[in-house]
């Protein structure tokens, strides 16, 4: 790699974004539909698993981070270093589980509450086409996907903060350390293998969500990130000139002290804007569920009826202004975080074909590719909802038990690339034995669950 300076770390403030990203798209899966209703079936016994699944995301979004710091470069740039094959197979490992468009299907879904009715396909179908084409036409992307992140995570926290003053009441509060001590190690045999392995690979993120921490990384300016171009849209934005591939930094004494405040930063900015913000409204939605339904009082399958439910009680108690507003909100927090799913494979794919196949192309920038890449994912949305697939919480099943693969195959891999940084930032011995764990759990469950999955 050629060698440029290390720019010096901003303030906290200025860091702030990627794991704001993150925690968006889990907060449209695991916290507000898979929690809340193992909640509904179970009690509370299995938040235990979400605030441990929450510490190892943070421990694999860090050292995916740790490796833009130090190169400039993604991640799966890394590890295409190591083994050109990786590039198609982590193309097929991105696109094959998200083509299945979960949050948009539930997001359709949800609308139709609030609206007495509609057609969910074709719901879904206008939804992908209006991502396509904010994707598409934003001069920057990521500027564009991190406002209207933030925009959401701040309408979901006014929520949450209003569901704690008002909604909840102290009894659900006093039952929560009891409860979650009772069903620690303990796997409910109430709710469905598939959805309680979904609840673990999309507490927070979850498969390829995880290794975009990487690509927005790149594109906020972290660490070396700063060199590299950003994604713009190749219609409204002017591109930047640069490579996607990375550079290095001489280790001494004043990059090595830059290091360390931007290495501090970055784990400051996932903890607070990934693992609290994530925590807190997985406990809190799953406290408003347990409050409003209580265990057994949804009968259902995993579908959305616990979500319409919900909604119901909270209207007979509070008005129906509050029943529209929780369906709104949740229609907007998957719509978004399906936003950021087609995001993060355009960029991934888009990455990984700019640093291979189309490297020395004159046509094909990354920027092209990326829009390709977008619409790819729009078409094939489109495609399995015109096959008739489209129960929402399936389909979330579906994405889960796939990227449960894909995260076995990374966690080996982050630890590779991260021990051949420079001795004095590489990844330290803790953290290798933390990601092999991961590794491990995450096969076992996702081999358990497609075992489970195909007897049913």
């Amino acid at each position: 790699m050629p060698t440029r300076d290390l720019p010096r770390a901003p303030r906290i403030r200025k860091v702030i974004g990627p794991g704001i990203i993150i925690s968006a798209v889990g907060l449209g899966s695991g916290e507000y539909l898979l929690h809340p209703y193992i909640t509904s079936q179970v009690g509370l016994t299995f938040l235990w698993a979400a605030a441990i699944g929450l510490c190892v995301q943070y421990f694999i979004n860090t050292e995916v981070a740790r490796y833009t710091l130090a190169t400039g470069e993604t991640v799966l740039t890394g590890f295409i270093r190591l083994w050109r094959g990786w590039a198609p197979l982590f193309i097929a490992m991105t696109v094959i589980p998200f083509a299945w468009p979960a949050w948009m299907t539930s997001s359709a879904e949800m609308l139709t509450f609030p609206l007495g009715g509609g057609n969910v396909t074709w719901i879904s179908i206008g939804g992908l086409l209006i991502i396509g084409s904010v994707l598409t036409f934003s001069p920057v992307v990521y500027k564009t996907v991190e406002k209207l992140e933030m925009l959401k995570i701040f309408m979901i926290l006014l929520f949450v903060a209003f569901a704690v003053v008002v909604l909840i009441g102290w009894q659900p509060w006093a039952e929560l350390p009891a409860a979650t001590a009772r069903g620690i190690g303990r796997l409910p045999a109430e709710v469905p293998t598939s959805v309680l392995v979904s609840a673990l690979v999309f507490c927070g993120g979850g498969g390829a969500i995880n290794l975009a921490v990487s690509n927005w990384a790149r594109d906020k300016g972290w660490g070396m990130g700063t060199h590299a171009p950003r994604v713009v849209s190749p219609v409204t934005g002017e591109e930047e000139a640069g490579t996607a591939t990375g550079y290095q930094f001489a280790v001494d004494s004043t990059s090595l002290s830059r290091w360390k405040r931007w290495w501090t930063a970055v784990r400051i900015e996932q903890f607070v804007s990934f693992f609290l913000v994530t925590l807190v409204s997985i406990v809190v939605f799953s406290l408003l569920a347990h409050r409003m339904i209580g265990v057994g009082g949804y009968a259902g399958d995993s579908d959305l009826g616990f979500v319409e439910l919900q909604g119901t009680v909270l209207g007979d108690r509070y008005g129906d202004w509050i029943k529209i507003t929780y369906w709104t909100i949740g229609a907007v927090s998957l719509t978004f975080a399906n936003l950021v799913v087609v995001d993060l494979v355009a960029r991934i794919t888009s990455n990984i074909l700019a640093t291979t196949y189309m490297r020395d192309s004159s046509i094909w920038t990354e920027a092209k590719i990326y829009s390709a890449a977008v619409w790819l994912m729009v078409s094939l949305g489109i495609a399995i909802l015109a096959l008739g697939i489209d129960q929402p919480l399936s389909l979330i099943s579906i994405a889960a038990m796939l990227n449960g693969l894909v995260m076995v195959v990374y966690c080996a891999l982050i630890v590779r690339v991260n021990s051949a940084l420079d001795h004095q930032i590489r990844i330290s011995r803790p953290r290798r034995i933390v990601l092999g764990l991961a590794g491990l759990a995450y096969a076992l469950f996702t081999v358990y669950s497609i075992i489970t999955w195909g007897q049913s």
